[in-house]
């Protein structure tokens, strides 16, 4: 259809108040797209699709969309061997969910008597429900990002051996820190981090009463933390679990993109529907 029609129309406008509506990101990219048909099928069709959704609003007053993303960008870049960030991979287990809960809705609706939804019926009976993948997602990783012991065997591991690590460093420090001996040479009777490792805040004036490794110092310069000899070793120790429990999650998100990738073809045709 020519611009100069669309303008007289003013269809841009009639588009814009129909954003203000959308719930998803696909769905406003579906907007934009959008063009007046050109066959009166077409029209028919979109008529009695708005009539079932004005019925369904009518009586239900919603429809539950919360959850769904656009999460065709990741399918695709899973589909070639790339692995997925944590965000990523909950997004895909979200939408699952939302285009599962969306199904049940549509079918419990199409049981009232009061209400015949063929078309919405026809297109939730086409969503795939990908449980498993959706369960596998979750098992492995919380709604809050943090990517669970019970992910792997070897996860579990690392991070039973990093507890213990931390532990043995913390109550050697804190031994110190309580000493009466030496709570004159600190700046305070704490424990903490710097650089990945675990110091203790040492008066510059007691420099030489702590063997071991400074790591930072305080704006003013009076206060060194320090890397007691006593647990350089331990402290080595808990570094190289870190890097194998980085190493593993990993692993493990890689083995998840690559469930992703084997149920591409489902995700992108539940995201469409």
């Amino acid at each position: 259809m020519e611009k100069k029609v669309l303008q007289l129309l003013e269809f841009d406008k009639v588009k814009e108040q129909l954003l203000r509506h959308v719930s998803s990101l696909v769905g406003k990219e579906k907007v934009n797209d959008l063009q007046p048909y050109t066959r009166i099928e077409e029209v028919d069709q979109a008529l009695e699709s708005t009539d079932e959704g004005v019925s369904v609003l009518r009586l239900k007053g919603h429809v539950p969309l919360g959850g769904i993303r656009d999460i065709r960008a990741s399918i695709k870049r899973a589909e070639i061997g790339g692995t997925l960030n944590i965000e990523e991979l909950l997004d895909v287990a979200n939408t699952i969910h939302a285009g599962r809960r969306l199904k049940a809705f549509v079918e419990e609706t199409a049981q009232d008597d009061e209400i015949d939804i063929p078309i919405l019926t026809d297109l939730s009976q086409s969503i795939i429900p990908e449980k498993a993948l959706e369960r596998e997602i979750k098992r492995c990783i919380d709604e809050d990002g943090h990517v669970l012991d019970e992910a792997s065997e070897s996860l579990r591991t690392i991070r039973s051996k990093l507890r213990s690590f931390e532990a043995r460093i913390r109550e050697k420090l804190e031994a110190i820190v309580r000493s009466s001996t030496y709570q004159k040479m600190l700046s305070d009777t704490i424990v903490t981090i710097r650089n990945d490792r675990y110091v203790i805040p040492v008066k510059q004036e007691y420099r030489s009463s702590f063997q071991g490794m400074i790591h930072d110092q305080s704006a003013s310069g009076a206060t060194l933390f320090i890397e007691p000899q006593s647990v350089v070793a331990i402290n080595n120790q808990l570094r190289e679990a870190k890097v194998k429990e980085r190493q593993e999650i990993e692993k493990i998100l890689t083995q998840l993109s690559e469930a992703v990738a084997r149920s591409a073809a489902n995700l992108m045709t539940n995201v469409k529907l």
